[in-house]
């Protein structure tokens, strides 16, 4: 968090100031996300972030049948049998997953919009 905080130029902001930034941020990556994509795709997503286990199995078997090889999900899936609060490691790797497939240029489109962010900020100054 505090790389990005430093990246975005807002290491002199109150905390609330920089948690505001970093909300709008988010909204317009996720804004940018969903630009694109399908109602099926969106309520798919949303089936995924909500724990829903069928369209999880399902997803992960149709798209990445091996995932439980992966060196993410095993480094998400360690220590869940001792940690009962912990978000199943399928879900957060499903969701992962799920996001890089469905927006393959993600990274350059957050790239972009951290540099309009930090330009519009730059120029509130």
């Amino acid at each position: 968090m505090d790389d990005l905080i430093t990246e975005l130029g807002i290491e002199n902001y109150s905390e609330e100031e920089q948690q505001r930034v970093i909300d709008e941020l988010n909204m317009l990556v996720g804004e940018a996300m969903l630009s694109h994509l399908s109602e099926e795709q969106i309520s798919e997503y949303e089936a995924i972030i909500n724990g829903d286990q069928a369209v999880i199995t399902r997803w992960l078997t149709e798209n990445d049948p091996k995932y439980e090889d992966s060196i993410a999900y095993q480094q998400l899936a360690e220590g869940f049998e001792d940690d009962p609060d912990k978000v199943p490691a399928d879900k957060v790797y499903a969701s992962m997953a799920w996001i890089e497939k469905n927006n393959p240029n993600l990274n350059d489109t957050v790239s972009m919009i951290k540099s309009t962010l930090k330009a519009n900020l730059d120029q509130r100054k």
